[in-house]
């Protein structure tokens, strides 16, 4: 692996470092890495003698292209980038965003995401994957329990919207994961599978993405 892969992949381990903790790290020079992080200037800034990660999930889709394992890239990413990318998307979209979207009575579920157009009322409930092992058994399994999870949202809405009005606008929820690297399938279960790259195009074409795979958005009974 060269050294300039080597910052980035110790910079997204670690989020925040002082450059001289770095250099100690993989001996180099300090040189190479201000080299290094001003060629990355979008996704780690410096700050005095410390280098900050602002975009860890950006950075962990450079090193993807660069060609680093996706085993080594996902020990170093959480749920929680996933959650906090898609909803800087879904907000730049127009969509107002809700994250960790909770029931625990009288059933237990959890959603990682929900993102609700206030116009239309279509509500992308979002379950966040960082998997390196994207096999087709693991996939129809998420997607089949995520299902689960969005139909407990539709059966319990009036419940879970005492909670989080975010759902007063809701009307129509389209069950949607999102995955590192492009999923070997694209729906199943009625649950669209994307992987975050190709999330911003989703929304700029959700309605003709949603027809041409024949995903049907389940409708919320209100009252």
């Amino acid at each position: 692996m060269s050294i300039e892969l080597k910052v980035l992949e110790a910079l997204l381990a670690k989020r925040r470092v002082l450059v001289n903790e770095l250099t100690n790290l993989l001996n180099c020079s300090e040189e190479i890495v201000l080299d290094i992080v001003a060629k990355y200037s979008s996704v780690v800034r410096m700050s005095a003698s410390e280098l900050l990660v602002l975009n860890p999930l950006e950075l962990a889709l450079l090193l993807v292209e660069r060609g680093v394992e996706l085993r080594r890239i996902s020990e170093h990413l959480s749920w929680r980038d996933f959650e906090v990318f898609s909803s800087r998307i879904l907000e730049e979209f127009g969509y107002i965003v809700e994250r960790s979207v909770k029931l625990t009575s009288p059933v237990r579920f959890e959603i990682d995401v929900l993102g609700v157009d206030p116009v239309s009322g279509l509500t992308l409930v979002i379950d966040c994957k960082h998997w390196s092992l994207m096999v087709k058994s693991r996939l129809v399994e998420a997607a089949e329990r995520h299902f689960e999870r969005t139909f407990k949202l539709v059966r319990y809405y009036s419940r879970v919207k005492q909670k989080y009005r975010v759902l007063d606008k809701a009307s129509r929820l389209i069950p949607l994961i999102v995955t590192l690297t492009a999923p070997g399938i694209r729906v199943h279960s009625n649950v669209l599978l994307v992987s975050i790259r190709e999330f911003p195009a989703l929304l700029r074409d959700i309605h003709l993405v949603l027809d041409y795979y024949d995903v049907k958005p389940l409708q919320l009974q209100r009252g």
